[in-house]
């Protein structure tokens, strides 16, 4: 989980006046309608009266947590409000057997191609969070060869398939300045599947740029044509797929009242580059992360909360998944749906690796 650097004066909010906080944003989570300290007062489980409730908003209020829209309203937590809360309040819940049940099933009998295993998470994510959800395909560079095919297309052009271990497909048309036949590509192949098979994208692409620069009089033809096209066919450049579900459950969603913030929310699902940079810079921590508000570096995020963890299978980081929802969305439950989604995530994935 996601830590900020909390001021030492907030890390000195006395036990009352955190129990008055978490009173307020559980009941703002539920209602989404400011809080007033009438209201509170009876919500709280430890006796509180109004009038002191209404001191401790105050003082809430000159930290930074509370805001509110005219005078006679209640209070309403703000984004520091919330970082506060899932760092030293909130409490993940269990996941339920049912909840746990729902999400194994992205891995369900019968699935058989990753894409589909990507597909069925953002699906299953979005279903039961109501929000949009996200998923980054297996990064090229830490793929491992499967298996590598050429087909001729024409005189110039060849189409490469390129198979990783863990089931995803890649094809990539290239050019060579020469013609090859179909015989001579079959060859090129299966001379490049023996010596890379289960090697990663990256060190297949290092040794063949290692292997060009050696004296190129040492190699028959095979092998020269090997390196050449092996170096076009494992360039890693390409950006991984983007698997997106559920961003419309955000437009039936009354969480976000200005509609100019919906209209740049939806503008950045559409620029998919935009997301894919989001999550690429979450990618090197562990666990579950929290981006909060003005947190999220990419301005079309700044009214959301962005949540994700990272998949893998046993060697590297093959990706993210994330849920984009309000700010005030019911993190105790969405935290854990996501961990343990990224979890099975990873076991799906490390299955496919070695079927």
């Amino acid at each position: 989980m996601l830590r900020s650097q909390v001021p030492e004066s907030q890390n000195q909010i006395d036990e009352r006046t955190q129990l008055v906080l978490q009173g307020i944003i559980d009941s703002y989570i539920e209602s989404t309608e400011p809080v007033g300290s009438r209201t509170l007062s009876k919500q709280l489980a430890t006796p509180i009266s109004p009038a002191t409730i209404r001191n401790i908003m105050s003082d809430l209020a000159e930290l930074g947590f509370l805001t509110q829209t005219h005078t006679s309203a209640g209070r309403i937590p703000t984004g520091k409000a919330f970082r506060y809360y899932v760092d030293s309040l909130a409490v993940a819940d269990s996941l339920t057997e049912e909840l746990q049940s729902s999400i194994q099933k992205l891995s369900a009998k019968g699935v058989s191609q990753v894409e589909e295993l990507l597909s069925n998470t953002t699906k299953i994510l979005a279903n039961l969070t109501q929000f949009a959800c996200l998923v980054t395909a297996p990064k090229t560079a830490v793929s491992r060869l499967q298996r590598i095919e050429f087909i001729k297309v024409s005189t110039s052009k060849i189409l490469v398939i390129l198979v990783s271990k863990s089931g995803v497909v890649r094809n990539k048309l290239i050019e060579m300045a020469e013609e090859i036949s179909q015989d001579f590509l079959n060859s090129i192949s299966a001379f490049l599947n023996e010596q890379f098979q289960n090697r990663s994208f990256q060190e297949i692409r290092d040794q063949i740029l290692e292997s060009m620069v050696e004296d190129k009089e040492r190699y028959d033809r095979l092998l020269a044509q090997a390196v050449r096209l092996g170096k076009k066919a494992f360039e890693v450049s390409d950006p991984p797929k983007l698997y997106m579900d559920g961003h419309l459950n955000l437009l039936m969603s009354k969480a976000f009242g200005d509609h100019n913030d919906l209209r740049g929310l939806m503008s950045t699902f559409e620029r998919k580059g935009q997301i894919m940079e989001v999550l690429d810079s979450t990618m090197q921590a562990d666990g579950v992360r929290i981006y909060i508000g003005v947190e999220n570096t990419h301005e079309g995020l700044r009214d959301c909360t962005l949540v994700t963890a990272n998949y893998r299978n046993e060697n590297n980081i093959l990706g993210t998944l994330g849920v984009i929802g309000p700010i005030h969305m019911d993190y105790q439950r969405i935290i854990p749906v996501v961990d343990y989604t990224s979890k099975i995530l990873s076991q799906a994935i490390t299955r496919h690796s070695y079927d």
